[in-house]
């Protein structure tokens, strides 16, 4: 609708689109997945994947049954007899596990929690406590015994060197002991930060890992500290060292306690979600020349645990109880899972190569299996096909040996997230060359596989294919409209513009009660999206009011735009429709198309009439000139005139106000010399029609 008092450029039409477009052609779409980032989008159970994008059956995690009802297994320790021993929190207990997997208490300490435990020569076990910060030494058939009082609340870690010599992180001073055999101790080293949280003995080299400032620095046989390097992290959480002397270290990053606080514990809550999400963790190779790199960055953000285990090293993380394997070169993979949230601890044991696991939240041990899980699980991310649509045919690259196998099931639904609405899991596939997908033509796919063993070894996913097709939608109009193009002017160096406004300042506030009629040459312009994203041409077709038949203006215009020259078609009412087809990217007995149709407009290239022109002598030689402008078509929108051709001067009609096709106007022309005299008058339409007329006559 006409807002009085504003003018109107142009005449447009235009409506809001719902939903969100996609621009997807309507041609065959190809869903693969095959890289480590994929799969990992997805939710793994009981698989590994790793570096070299593949998709394996997890090593298996034998649960030791035992009576150890603890929240947390802090450390683990062997003796001489292949008995292993495991210190708990948050009771303080120590539990004995023979060979034969018989389960005993050893020691229900007054503490609360076993953070450390060595084992000598002897097979004299030492025990690091909290919050007492108290070394238990336990003695093969003995009593245990207080050993050493450090005088802080955490005994984090010990380690001992050649000449057997104990050497004990604290906290929450941050100070390292170096304590004889005979239970005396000193402070060889007291740090800045708040805690020695980890320490790894190389024979008369101990290394020694901070929290607060995550130093790495090492002890000499003369108990010399030196910092081999201060990391930009918060903690150095667990050591590891390769045959060939290198050091390996886990660091966490994070903002580091302000002073020598008490940490958050591995179980706790953390202060925030915001927290928890900055928190990352890299692993970082020392070489014996003192080359220092960082060589993995951890999904996870906690590593508790490390060691090395044949070529690699093996990693114990927390949220989500994930073991990794990283090799230093770089590959790395997700190896198995536990259903407790931390791995807090890992041995591998010299009497028979085992290695053992313990976890935090709840406390559990397990034996890592050289061997493979019989069956696991990967559920793929979503695939959002943006439009309901087909699918094809999948198929799968994998290695299957012998006793092996894998397959792949789908479902399908229109939410993002599945639910009761989705289709069920389809029968399962089995020819990874391909099968045609069964689940229903939706939106959104999902795919599940399946491997399964038999034997030793393990089916290896690399590549998941999904071709599909959307269905084909209609083009979607946003609006059409009738433009002028402003003119261009030509100078010496070319065409400028765009120019400024022309016309009557008074011009611009004329109300009107309907469009404004068009003259001269004028651009259809439109604006149509296609959902599939289709290339799209379009049809422009004219209709007069009143005609019953649409007349072809143009076919197969690839642009947006066609020019309309009003002055070939009579005076009147016509409508515009453009139809639009997404025929270029489909086949002819399947495209759509899709038209819209203009408002009306008029069109009007008329001259207005000027007439009943009158000079009324009205004394002092002063005239007054009056008459009518009439335009069939428009309202006339500005009336001027010019006495013996000077300038114009603009004459308003008899009410003040352009509104009407018919505007009555007189003036006067002020004092006049004597002589003959020319008015000339000038009427516009609003199509830009201009009319003249003029008067003679004489002053004597």
């Amino acid at each position: 609708s006409n807002v009085p008092g504003q003018k109107h450029p142009f005449i447009t039409i235009s409506f809001l689109i719902l939903g969100s477009l996609y621009a997807m052609a309507v041609t065959t779409t190809v869903w693969e997945q095959s890289s480590q980032k994929d799969f990992s989008k997805g939710k793994a159970k009981d698989v590994s994947i790793n570096s070299n994008n593949e998709v394996k059956l997890s090593q298996a995690l034998m649960k030791v049954e035992g009576e150890m009802a603890e929240q947390r297994i802090w450390s683990l320790v062997e003796d001489s007899k292949g008995n292993i021993y495991a210190g708990t929190g948050d009771k303080g207990k120590i539990f004995k596990i023979t060979k034969e997997g018989e389960i005993s208490l050893l020691f229900d300490s007054p503490e609360t929690d076993i953070f450390s435990l060595v084992i000598d020569k002897d097979d004299n076990i030492f025990a690091g406590t909290s919050p007492s910060g108290l070394i238990y030494r336990i003695k093969p058939g003995h009593i245990p015994e207080t050993f050493f009082y450090s005088g802080e609340k955490y005994v984090w870690s010990m380690a001992f060197d050649n000449s057997g010599n104990l050497y004990a992180g604290t906290g929450i001073n941050g100070k390292l002991y170096k304590i004889s055999s005979e239970g005396k101790g000193e402070v060889i080293y007291d740090s800045n930060d708040t805690h020695i949280k980890s320490l790894f003995s190389n024979g008369d080299i101990v290394y020694v890992g901070t929290e607060g400032g995550g130093i790495i620095l090492k002890i000499d046989s003369e108990g010399k500290p030196f910092v081999i390097y201060d990391t930009s992290d918060r903690e150095i959480s667990a050591f590891a060292m390769d045959p060939k002397g290198n050091l390996y270290a886990a660091a966490a990053s994070g903002e580091a306690s302000a002073g020598r606080e008490e940490p958050t514990r591995p179980g706790s809550s953390s202060p925030s979600g915001r927290d928890r999400e900055e928190r990352k963790s890299t692993i970082y190779q020392i070489t014996p020349d003192g080359v220092f790199m960082p060589i993995w960055r951890s999904p996870e953000p906690l590593i508790f645990s490390m060691m090395f285990n044949n070529d690699s090293l093996l990693v114990g993380t927390g949220d989500e109880g994930k073991i990794y394997s990283v090799i230093p070169d770089g590959d790395w993979a997700l190896i198995a899972k536990c259903e407790q949230n931390q791995i807090l601890n890992m041995h591998k044991s010299a009497n028979n190569g085992e290695i053992w696991i313990s976890t935090g939240n709840a406390g559990r041990l397990y034996k890592l299996s050289s061997d493979y899980i019989k069956e696991g699980t990967l559920e793929s991310d979503i695939r959002d096909a943006s439009i309901t649509s087909r699918w094809g045919t999948i198929s799968w690259d994998a290695l299957t040996p012998d006793n092996t196998k894998i397959t792949i099931s789908t479902r399908s639904g229109n939410t993002e997230k599945p639910d009761d609405t989705w289709s069920k899991w389809s029968d399962e596939y089995s020819n990874s060359s391909g099968e045609a997908i069964t689940s229903p033509e939706a939106r959104f796919i999902q795919w599940r596989a399946k491997l399964t063993s038999e034997g030793a070894a393990t089916p290896i996913l690399k590549l998941v294919t999904i071709p599909y097709l959307q269905r084909n939608l209609k083009p979607i109009f946003r609006s059409v409209s009738i433009v002028a193009e402003p003119e261009r002017t030509v100078g010496p160096s070319g065409p400028s513009g765009p120019p400024r406004p022309s016309g009557n300042p008074d011009e611009e506030t004329q109300s009107q009660a309907e469009s404004v009629p068009l003259s001269g040459k004028k651009t259809i312009r439109w604006q149509a999206i296609d959902p599939n994203g289709d290339s799209l041409e379009y049809s422009v077709y004219f209709r007069g009011d009143g005609e019953q038949n649409w007349k072809l203006l143009e076919k197969e215009i690839k642009g947006v735009s066609y020019p309309l020259d009003t002055e070939s078609l009579p005076d009147g009412k016509y409508f515009i429709k453009v139809v639009a087809t997404d025929s270029p990217s489909n086949p002819k007995n399947l495209a759509l198309s899709q038209e819209k149709i203009s408002d009306p407009f008029n069109i009007d290239n008329t001259q207005p009439r000027v007439f009943e022109v009158q000079a009324t002598p009205a004394g002092n030689k002063i005239y007054i000139i009056s008459g009518k402008a009439e335009d069939a078509g428009s309202y006339i929108k500005s009336i001027s005139y010019s006495i013996d051709g000077g300038n114009w001067e603009i004459a308003f009609p008899s009410d003040r106000v352009f509104d009407s096709k018919l505007e009555i106007f007189s003036f006067s022309t002020g004092i006049l010399t004597d002589g003959e005299h020319t008015v000339a008058i000038k009427a516009s339409d609003s199509a830009g029609n201009i009319g003249t007329a003029k008067i003679v006559f004489t002053i004597k």
